[in-house]
């Protein structure tokens, strides 16, 4: 493989295949204890972790939030 000069990789098409990996696919890069570069293809995309959250739908104003963080900490208003 070769670097280019805007620092890009071209993974040969048998690594891709083998690995799975279509364009766009995302990947950790690491170096290993011996100095070798580790790709690993990510598991999950940062989305992944708010696609299956609950929906908010109530609107809070600032003064509901006070009043809440208040409420919590055992404050005045609690």
């Amino acid at each position: 493989m070769t670097l280019t000069s805007k620092g890009q990789l071209t993974i040969p098409r048998q690594l891709r295949d083998a690995l799975g990996l279509t364009p766009g696919a995302r990947l950790q890069a690491s170096i290993d204890r011996n100095g070798r570069l580790v790709l690993v293809p990510s598991k999950y995309e940062p989305e992944d972790l708010f696609r299956d959250r609950p929906k908010v739908h109530r609107v809070m104003t600032t003064d509901d939030m006070d009043r809440a963080i208040a409420r919590a900490v055992g404050g005045e208003d609690a």
